[in-house]
């Protein structure tokens, strides 16, 4: 079946009755058979949530990892009814074994090799951190949910490398298609549902609402910016105006994240660095690099829309 006759039997089949439902239909069904999901967007997002598990790992000791007690001495949590799978506590704990093995298993999914084959392996590793440190961040959580939702992408993916072309797009059946385009609409839908929640959640509580939480913040020791920038963040925090633009155009810059899964992918790529640069401010203030690169992971496959030199995109 050729493309032409694939879009006429797709608009048959949904009944659109104008001319510009009918070219929006066509443009969609050139798009998906025309333009590849497995794009150096994918391995960009790869590299970067495999980046920040293995950073955390070699830079955070096992003993701060996993925080020991009285009742968990091995400091790994096992309570959920389906931590018993995860990798630390099939393992007893975080052994010398086992954290040689996550690091192996990100090195490989850094190596770009095999996505079909080390897809799997990321999602189990990032998901056990995620369950089984009692000090998780939310970019251990956005690391366990993002390659749990590649994995099906991934499982389909038949290039040697992530970062190869895929040359074969157009040879694969329409199914197939189908499932790998409908994976990324999922992330980028994700994407936006979680930066709508963060925006709206705050509202609800009364600092964000009033425009002091960032300054209570930065007295906080543990969350407190590096000396070197701590002048800046007092400075911009001090003052009534300062914070008040501050707080809120953390919460604008969210609502605007959000929305932009309606937008353009021209749009898209534009509000790209604007959010990159949100996010590697957080990092530098308060540390969180972890979280800065599972973001920017989301970010790469959220606004990177993939395209070819024959479309605008």
């Amino acid at each position: 079946m050729n493309l032409q006759s694939l879009a006429r039997r797709v608009r048959s089949e949904w009944r659109a009755p104008a001319s510009a439902g009918r070219g929006v239909l066509d443009a969609a069904v050139r798009f998906i058979v025309e333009v590849s999901p497995y794009s150096s967007s994918l391995a960009i997002a790869r590299t970067l949530l495999a980046l920040s598990t293995l950073l955390t790992v070699l830079l955070t000791p096992s003993a701060a990892l996993f925080i020991g007690s009285p009742d968990n001495p091995d400091g790994v949590v096992c309570d959920a009814a389906t931590a018993r799978w995860s990798l630390f506590c099939m393992a007893g704990g975080a052994t010398p074994m086992t954290m040689t093995l996550v690091i192996v298993v990100m090195v490989a999914v850094l190596s770009g090799y095999l996505p079909a084959v080390t897809a799997v392996p990321h999602w189990w590793v990032a998901w056990s951190l995620n369950i089984g440190s009692p000090i998780r961040d939310g970019g251990d959580q956005v690391a366990a949910v993002l390659t749990l939702l590649l994995v099906p992408l991934l499982l389909l993916d038949r290039r040697r490398s992530h970062w190869s072309p895929d040359r074969r797009w157009s040879a694969r059946p329409w199914g197939v298609r189908g499932v790998a385009w409908g994976v990324l609409v999922i992330v980028w839908v994700q994407a936006s549902v979680l930066y709508a929640n963060a925006a709206i959640a705050k509202f609800a509580v009364a600092e964000w609402a009033n425009g002091t939480a960032l300054w209570y913040w930065i007295q906080e020791p543990s969350f407190r910016p590096p000396a070197a920038f701590l002048w800046l963040a007092r400075v911009a925090q001090d003052a009534l105006a300062g914070a008040v633009i501050v707080n809120y155009g953390v919460l604008a810059l969210e609502l605007l994240a959000a929305a932009l899964l309606f937008v353009r992918p021209g749009v898209r790529r534009v509000a790209l660095p604007i959010l990159i640069a949100f996010h590697i401010s957080i990092g530098v203030m308060f540390g969180l690099w972890s979280f800065f690169l599972s973001m920017a992971a989301l970010l790469v496959l959220y606004l990177r829309v993939p395209r070819n030199d024959r479309m605008d995109a």
